[in-house]
């Protein structure tokens, strides 16, 4: 099983069980301070949960993890830049940003979600790790590739060697779209796209967003063997996860977060 649920000083998260020298961890709802609808381990800020509550709970995550620092995220827009952190006390956060890659050891990097994709990358030749926030937009967009391409031209990556775990989100059986998200599917992938949706009614496709970013990664170079896809449904399963359209907006956020050892 590539995803090991865990929970320390009960703080529940998933780590990502075949790299060796990295950490992927996806966290859940469980945990934290936060109170209704943000309960309880709410680690995004500015969605209306108490800014005191949201600190206590990354520190809680911090100190669960054993990271030793904070986690450096950027602000995310849902676009498609990639943005590379070279000096340690960089991403405070930098806005118009939706992935982050590294090689500095021992530096967490992270991203937030609640129904969006996250994408954790290791590459275990080279030493070097990106986190990748992929909602519908940055899904079409590509920005999983676009992440790989960066950890290419950056450090001289070699996309066959990087590995990639596709987290907790909202799944086909939920995310519902309409011609608004099928229109640019069909010009970003052009014939490849048939089995990414489903008429589900007059106007409107059930969107498969993990086929999607896996096959994004798969044309990136990635092999398939290397790409693990955690395959749980945010939006059915809110006892675990904060899901966005479950909630009708309101809702906490989950940090996926990856770390050199």
């Amino acid at each position: 099983m590539p995803f090991v649920y865990s929970e320390v000083n009960g703080v529940g998260f998933y780590e990502v069980s075949t790299w060796a020298g990295a950490r992927g961890i996806f966290t859940t709802r469980k945990g934290g301070l936060s109170q209704k609808p943000f309960d309880s381990l709410n680690l995004g800020s500015g969605g209306g949960d108490d800014p005191g509550a949201v600190a206590k709970n990354r520190a809680l995550l911090v100190q669960a993890l054993g990271l030793g620092g904070e986690i450096k995220a950027v602000h995310q827009v849902h676009g498609s830049e990639v943005y590379v952190l070279k000096d340690p006390n960089g991403a405070k956060p930098l806005k118009g940003y939706d992935a982050i890659i590294t090689a500095l050891k021992g530096v967490a990097i992270g991203v937030l979600t609640a129904d969006c994709v996250p994408v954790l990358l290791y590459d275990p030749v080279k030493q070097v790790v990106g986190a990748v926030h992929a909602g519908w937009k940055g899904t079409i967009d590509g920005i999983p590739a676009r992440a790989v391409e960066e950890m290419a031209s950056s450090f001289g990556c070699q996309p066959s060697d990087i590995c990639a775990g596709i987290g907790p989100s909202i799944g086909p059986c939920c995310y519902e779209v309409d011609g608004n998200v099928v229109g640019p599917l069909y010009r970003a992938m052009s014939e490849s796209c048939e089995d990414l949706i489903s008429p589900s009614r007059p106007g409107r496709w059930q969107f498969d967003l993990w086929k999607t970013n896996r096959r994004t990664l798969q044309l990136a170079g990635l092999r398939p063997e290397n790409i693990n896809v955690f395959g749980v449904c945010t939006s059915c399963n809110t006892d675990k996860f904060f899901s966005h359209r479950r909630s009708s907006g309101r809702t906490g956020r989950m940090f996926a977060v990856v770390q050199l050892l």
